[in-house]
C-alpha cells in the first residue's frame, strides 16, 4: 500500500464513522436527548479525524511523495476494517437497533485497527512536521492526541451512564486503559 491510499482508506473510514455515528443519533435520540447529543458529539469528532487526515495528506506527500510504500502496517487487515464497518453500517441502517447494540458498535470501531490506521498516520505527520521544519504545526498534532483520548473517554462515561449490559461497561473500560 502507497501512502496515498493509506490517506485514502483512513478518510474513507473517518467520514464513514462519523456517518454512523450521526444515524445513531437520529436513532436512538428521541429516547434521551443527552443520548442525541452524545452521538452527534461522537460524529462531529470523526468528522473532525476526517479533516485533520486531509490537512495531513498533503503535508506528508510534500515530505514523502504519494507513491511512497507503507510497510509498517502490514498487519494491519484492510479488508477486515471494510468488512465490519459495512456489518455496523447495515445494522444501523435495518433501523432496530437498540442502545447497548450501538454502544456494541462504538466500542468495536474505537478498538479496532482503524484506530491503528489512524495513530499510524499521525505519526507520519509528526515525522512529515519535523521534516518541513513547521515546528508549529505540531501543537496540532498533539492537541488530536488528547482529543482521542477524550473521545474513547466520552465513550466510557456514556456507555456507564446508560448501558444496562455490564459486559459493555467493562469492555469500554478495557478500551479506555488501551488509550491512557
Amino acid at each position: 500500500m502507497t501512502l496515498g491510499e493509506l490517506f485514502n482508506l483512513c478518510q474513507d473510514i473517518e467520514l464513514r464513522q462519523a456517518k454512523l455515528y450521526a444515524s445513531l443519533s437520529l436513532r436512538l435520540g428521541s429516547v434521551d436527548e443527552r443520548i442525541a447529543r452524545f452521538w452527534e458529539q461522537m460524529s462531529t469528532e470523526e468528522w473532525q479525524h476526517h479533516i485533520l487526515v486531509d490537512f495531513g495528506r498533503s503535508l506528508c506527500i510534500d515530505a514523502f511523495g504519494i507513491d511512497s510504500p507503507v510497510t509498517e502496517l502490514s498487519d494491519v487487515s484492510v479488508q477486515q476494517i471494510t468488512d465490519a464497518l459495512d456489518a455496523h453500517e447495515q445494522k444501523v441502517e435495518g433501523g432496530n437497533i437498540s442502545l447497548d447494540e450501538a454502544f456494541e458498535i462504538a466500542i468495536a470501531i474505537e478498538g479496532s485497527e482503524a484506530d491503528a490506521v489512524y495513530m499510524y498516520l499521525l505519526s507520519i505527520m509528526r515525522k512529515a512536521i519535523e521534516q518541513s521544519n513547521q515546528p508549529y504545526l505540531m501543537d496540532r498534532i498533539v492537541q488530536v492526541e488528547k482529543d482521542m483520548v477524550s473521545h474513547v473517554d466520552g465513550l466510557v462515561k456514556a456507555t456507564q451512564k446508560f448501558a444496562r449490559d455490564a459486559e459493555l461497561i467493562r469492555k469500554a473500560h478495557r478500551l479506555q486503559a488501551e488509550h491512557h
